[in-house]
């Protein structure tokens, strides 16, 4: 048997991920699930305990993005949109289109930039670098059920790697090909962070070839070429991949025979779920007759979806290029996105990316690939091709939640007509003419539209640019602005959610609180539905908790604008519009729901304008960088003097005076007293 490696992609980046906390995160795929990305893939980075109710966990996972010093973002291409089962993109994550002019935007590559969750005895936590080249799209089928393959790599500051240069490249590329003005901002960290790592100007160390990053810049057999060529020739070759080209001959497989004289050929047959082979007949032939060249397919262990003998089988959509020979024992291995066709091949065909791995083999290599050579097999009339659809949109919406604009950004040279914006059965509104290749702001009512329809859905349909209608997805920027959709908390269970300690008491919390609606959808009869009990009502509970309650606060404010460096967190607790913002307590404060008596609210607005106070004293290039956002905070604020006013109207004597005397001390901050003072 070959001894083929194996792992579930899932688990397999959940064991890098260990004892490592994400920083920022750049993902490049050629098809793109939005909602199955933020439900499935996302909890793989973050080292929580998700809910089986999706609603509850996409709240989890929209506390555990905020908590993240940096940023998370998706370049896809413009027409691999896939609009699954999971539903849309609802979470604080950038998402990119790419339209490439020559080909597809092709590459399958996942950047994290980590840091060690535990400190150190200086108190430093060490950042590495995950860089992972893979065959898998960000869609349910590329992560749960086709076969597929992946490498990863890990960089630490100040490493010497033959990587550097490639990833940089290629970090520069795809930010050339995103529409202007975008938000880099992920990008941008993990550049940083290569830029602090050498470049190793030896391809090999002793002998042994250091891993090497294929970015695109070269045709795929010049890059081989250039990097190992001399090691390459004269070895077995394997080929796994989906896709041909639609042609009688392949061009591709030919230079590769030319250029590296391999002893044996074996290329895996592709075929489809029902056997049936994807390529043309023409093609199977012509392959067939080259000397040394023969068909192959991989063991049914391999492929079965289950244990069971009529399980299914999985789609091979893996792509590998394996070089090895037996003596002496040598293998390299390129994995990534490269199929074997004349647009992943050439030099200014598709954007392609894949890993050079030398492999030390631990016994004599032999094919994975069995012989394929039985009796003439049943093909197919499905199209073989993974070329880019005309589904995707040139038009680009983009709305920030934290200033109520709505842009636009139409990718094309020529004027675009008036286009018709639909969601879900409703219209947005039309958008157009539009200039080309420049962000546009919409009129307030379009914008107040798209708003409205962000509280559901970020996919968009636009009519008038083709014959059929296009899928685009609406970038959201200022994500802290944005309403939570599912929660609507009371003042009292604001507090106490500041005030649980563990991320399993908060998971408690939100199942025991969210409404009927979460619990009715997926994942949710998994979810067991106990109440949360709380002591009755006390002096401590009414006070003591609600000045505990703003200690946390401030101090995971201050935890995240000091040792974690992430102003995010600290936007989403004081600015934000979410669930458990300090704005959202305060409005309902003021509008009374669950808010206590008078005295109750008045306590509340004094802890909130102490918090302000001292963070702005602590903080003041943070506090001036959001002077909007604290405008809006001080005039809520600035609405104590009315409850204030009500409780002097209900009581006799000087209560004015009483009140003054106890703001001016209760916004003063205590001070430690000196141990020679004590």
């Amino acid at each position: 048997m070959p001894d083929i490696p194996r792992a579930v992609l899932s688990e397999h980046f959940q064991e890098r991920m260990e004892g490592k906390r994400l920083r920022a995160a750049v993902f490049l795929t050629y098809q793109f699930d939005p909602g199955f990305f933020e439900q499935e893939v996302l909890p793989v980075l973050f080292d929580i305990a998700v809910s089986h109710a999706v609603a509850i966990r996409l709240v989890q996972l929209e506390d555990a993005i905020r908590s993240m010093p940096g940023q998370i973002a998706v370049y896809y291409d413009a027409h691999g949109l896939v609009s699954g089962d999971a539903g849309s993109s609802r979470l604080d994550i950038r998402r990119i289109p790419i339209r490439h002019k020559t080909g597809i935007f092709h590459p399958k590559n996942v950047l994290l930039l980590v840091e060690d969750a535990e400190a150190d005895d200086e108190g430093n936590r060490p950042q590495s670098l995950l860089v992972a080249s893979m065959s898998a799209n960000l869609t349910r089928s590329g992560w749960w059920e086709n076969v597929e393959v992946c490498h990863v790599e890990e960089l630490a500051s100040g490493d010497k790697t033959r990587l550097r240069d490639d990833i940089l490249s290629l970090l520069r590329l795809v930010r050339q090909k995103s529409p202007a003005a975008t938000d880099h901002a992920a990008l941008e960290a993990i550049a940083r962070f290569v830029s602090s790592t050498d470049q190793r100007t030896h391809r090999s160390t002793e002998g042994g070839l250091h891993t090497h990053l294929y970015a695109g810049t070269s045709s795929f057999p010049d890059f081989l070429e250039e990097v190992a060529g001399s090691r390459l020739r004269g070895m077995h070759l394997e080929i796994i991949s989906p896709y041909f080209d639609a042609a009688s001959e392949s061009r591709p497989l030919q230079e590769l025979l030319d250029r590296f004289q391999p002893k044996e050929t074996r290329v895996l047959l592709p075929r489809s779920a029902t056997d049936e082979v994807t390529c043309s007949p023409q093609l199977f032939d012509a392959i067939a007759a080259i000397s040394g060249v023969s068909w192959g397919r991989l063991p049914k262990d391999v492929l079965q979806l289950g244990r069971s003998e009529d399980a299914g089988k999985r789609f091979v959509h893996a792509k590998v290029y394996r070089f090895f020979s037996q003596s002496p024992k040598r293998e390299y291995v390129f994995v990534g996105s490269v199929n074997m066709t004349s647009a992943a091949h050439q030099n200014g065909g598709n954007v392609e990316t894949g890993f050079l791995v030398e492999v030390e083999p631990q016994r004599r290599p032999e094919f994975w690939l069995d012989s394929d050579a039985r009796e003439r097999p049943q093909f197919t009339s499905e199209p073989d091709s993974e070329a880019a659809t005309a589904t995707g949109t040139r038009l680009l919406l983009k709305y920030h939640w934290d200033s109520s604009i709505a842009e636009a950004w139409w990718d094309h040279t020529a004027e675009s007509p008036i286009l018709r914006i639909e969601a879900r059965g409703r219209v947005v509104g039309n958008v157009g003419p539009l200039p080309p290749r420049g962000w546009v702001q919409l009129d307030p009512a379009f914008a107040t539209a798209l708003a409205d329809v962000l509280r559901e859905t970020s996919f968009i349909l636009v009519h008038g640019e083709a014959d059929e209608p296009a899928t685009g997805l609406v970038q959201e920027e200022g994500m802290s602005h944005k309403p939570s959709l599912l929660f609507h908390l009371s003042v009292a269970d604001i507090l106490r959610y500041w005030s649980l300690l563990t991320a399993e008491q908060r998971v408690a919390f939100l199942e025991a609180h969210a409404p009927e609606v979460a619990l009715t959808q997926q994942g949710a009869d998994l979810v067991a539905t106990v109440a949360v009990k709380f002591a009755n009502d006390t002096l401590f509970d009414r006070f003591a908790g609600v000045f505990h309650a703003f200690a946390c606060l401030e101090r995971c404010v201050d935890e995240a604008l000091g040792q974690a460096g992430n102003e995010k967190e600290a936007v989403y607790r004081l600015f934000g519009k979410k669930y458990d913002s300090l704005g959202s307590l305060l409005d309902r404060v003021l509008k009374e729901e669950g808010a206590g008596d008078d005295v109750d609210r008045y306590v509340m607005m004094l802890c909130a304008r102490q918090v302000r106070r001292e963070s702005e004293k602590r903080w003041p290039e943070f506090w001036a960088d959001h002077r909007d956002d604290a405008r809006e905070l001080d005039q809520l604020l600035e609405q104590t003097s009315a409850i204030r006013a009500r409780i002097e109207a209900g009581q006799t004597g000087d209560m004015a005076g009483f009140l003054d005397w106890f703001e001016r001390w209760f916004l003063s901050r205590a001070k430690a007293v000196a141990e020679e003072d004590a």
